[in-house]
């Protein structure tokens, strides 16, 4: 089960750039996922592991969850990208391209065997419509699973369709809906694909804000001057927190067995999950 912390922004390091994994302790964001997948070519993936685990071996981060996105198993670096990771003080592992539980559970082991600590969690990248309909089945795999990504570029393209930036989702608003259902109902994080267009400051922050109110903890992003946004977008507003100040208040001073009622409503036990969260969020980085 996934550890309750702020995951509102989501920032790839892409292994492209030699500096990319180095500067990346500097930037204010919640999680920092470094790439060895996609954005590595063939040739540049032993190199790439070296420059990773030379960054992370320096330490100096400032509190950010640290991800790294590894290749699946059955390509030809993937059992490398696992060896390498298990050894790296990271917080997670995440599979790209994950479409079943089989696999996770390969990761899993895989991870074990090089020694990983119990405590390094293990993330679905789901991006495929296969693993969109094995998402279930995916979030239970094993107990190192600590949350969900979803990739709308390639799932847009396996599904047959274009994706194109917010508002323009609604292809996709089942597929988001069910790995968000899937993390929800095994206790893991949820992440939202990351935006097309990183000039559109309005446009991302609706996107953020459309995420949020499906459900999900954050977004992913490529640009750090993104962060702000997201981290705004998907912190409580302060009537979200007066409300649950005033909802655990009512609460607690209402007599055994009796439900309390707020501004005219009744406050069901289901509100107070609801409003701890909310508090709990307010003691996140830039929230009071």
């Amino acid at each position: 089960m996934s550890a309750a912390r702020a995951r509102r922004s989501v920032l790839y390091r892409l292994g492209t750039d030699p500096f990319s994994y180095a500067g990346a302790r500097y930037l204010a964001v919640d999680v920092l996922l470094f790439d060895l997948e996609d954005s590595v070519s063939p040739a540049d993936k032993a190199d790439a592991r070296a420059r990773l685990a030379a960054a992370i071996a320096k330490g100096g981060f400032a509190g950010q969850e640290l991800l790294v996105r590894i290749n699946g198993l059955d390509t030809p670096w993937g059992e490398d990208d696992a060896k390498a990771v298990a050894g790296l003080a990271v917080d997670g592992v995440m599979l790209a391209k994950a479409e079943d539980a089989e696999s996770m559970r390969a990761l899993d082991k895989a991870l074990s065997r090089a020694g990983a600590p119990a405590a390094m969690g293990l993330w679905a990248m789901v991006e495929t419509p296969r693993g969109v309909l094995a998402a279930d089945a995916i979030a239970g795999a094993c107990r190192r699973m600590a949350g969900l990504a979803i990739g709308l570029g390639d799932l847009s393209r396996g599904m047959g369709g274009f994706r194109r930036a917010a508002p323009f989702r609604f292809p996709v608003l089942a597929a988001l809906s069910t790995v968000l259902l899937a993390a929800r109902a095994h206790g893991l994080a949820a992440i939202d694909s990351s935006f097309r267009d990183a000039r559109d400051p309005a446009g991302f922050r609706a996107a953020c804000l459309e995420s949020r109110e499906l459900g999900y903890d954050g977004k992913a992003l490529s640009d750090p001057a993104l962060a702000p946004i997201a981290d705004d977008a998907f912190s409580p507003t302060a009537e979200e927190r007066d409300w649950a100040a005033r909802v655990l208040a009512a609460l607690e001073a209402s007599p055994p067995g009796i439900l309390p009622v707020l501004d005219g409503q009744l406050v069901e036990p289901g509100y107070a999950d609801v409003a701890r969260r909310i508090v709990a969020a307010g003691t996140w980085r830039g929230v009071g």
